[in-house]
């Protein structure tokens, strides 16, 4: 799911090169020291930069490997937003964005509203 988001993802920002991560820092078997956090709701997140396709560089090192739970371009023209224990991955982004989601063949995407219930 994640490698089929980057091309769509890639199309709707002019900073691919410049991408944010954020990652739960409460996978035991990482040493998050040197990195910078912030805080979510219920999650304390690992701060992390590089290209939007290094969202699922871990992937290729380690197959199970964690994908960051958030990522959002420098020019933030999207979001995209899961966690641990969540079944669904949020994308946050224009109407253009969310059309050129919604006819992806890849991807099985349902449309929520600010007030639905996350899960």
């Amino acid at each position: 799911m994640a490698r089929a988001l980057l091309p769509v993802l890639a199309r709707h920002t002019g900073t691919p090169d410049r991408c944010w991560f954020g990652l739960w820092n409460g996978y035991g078997r990482w040493d998050w020291g040197r990195f910078a956090t912030f805080g979510t709701p219920g999650r304390d997140e690992v701060l992390s930069a590089g290209r939007l396709a290094d969202a699922v560089s871990p992937v290729t090192l380690d197959e199970f490997a964690e994908l960051p739970d958030l990522w959002w371009p420098q020019d933030r023209a999207w979001i995209v937003g899961g966690d641990v224990d969540l079944a669904s991955t949020y994308v946050g982004g224009s109407p253009e964005l969310i059309a050129d989601l919604s006819s992806a063949a890849d991807l099985e995407v349902r449309p929520v509203a600010p007030g639905d219930p996350v899960g």
